[in-house]
């Protein structure tokens, strides 16, 4: 209930600071009409127009000129210079048609690639059988050890195991080319 009551106060209030700009407003535009007609009824003076200079032709100015430059009264001032055009016509050449190839045209036509099965290489002949067979025996024979590699050696420690790991790397197969359910998250 008690709220109802401020808000009806609060209504009544807003409608008197209304009424209140109202009256402020009527009681500007009173005063700046009245200043209005006071303003429109004092004589109005009459200006002069501003005094502009005489208009002189180029050669009086440069004589001026001259003559504050301490030249004397008699000398000829200088030819007047001719104005330049604004604005220059592009040249325009003609037309020259595209330059044609420098070799003459083909007329004609490269023959179709074909292949030809040819048969086994001839057997090489039994003097050059005993050159080949004589230069095997004189080449040094390189013996390579080969150690077998245990995956279950390469598990057992830490470093095996990155070893194994680094191994399987270069040896298998690209990861591009791998399944997806052997390749792992790293």
């Amino acid at each position: 209930m008690l709220a109802v009551h401020l808000e009806s106060l609060l209504f009544l209030l807003l409608l008197v600071v209304a009424g209140l700009f109202q009256l402020l407003g009527r009681a500007a535009r009173k005063t700046s009409t009245d200043e209005t007609r006071r303003s429109s009824k004092l004589p109005t003076r009459t200006t002069k127009p501003i005094q502009r200079a005489p208009v002189e032709s180029d050669e009086q100015r440069v004589r001026k000129f001259l003559e504050a430059l301490g030249q004397p009264t008699a000398t000829r001032p200088p030819p007047p210079v001719s104005q330049r055009p604004t604005y220059r016509k592009p040249l325009v050449l003609p037309h020259v048609p595209p330059l044609g190839s420098p070799l003459p045209p083909l007329v004609t036509r490269p023959p179709i690639f074909q292949v030809h099965e040819s048969a086994a290489p001839p057997a090489p002949s039994s003097t050059e059988l005993a050159a080949t067979t004589h230069e095997i025996r004189t080449q040094p024979q390189v013996v390579v050890l080969r150690r077998a590699i245990v995956t279950a050696t390469l598990l057992r420690s830490k470093s095996s195991l990155r070893d194994a790991i680094v191994i399987r790397e270069i040896l298998g197969p690209p990861r591009g080319l791998r399944a997806p359910d052997l390749m792992t998250v790293e």
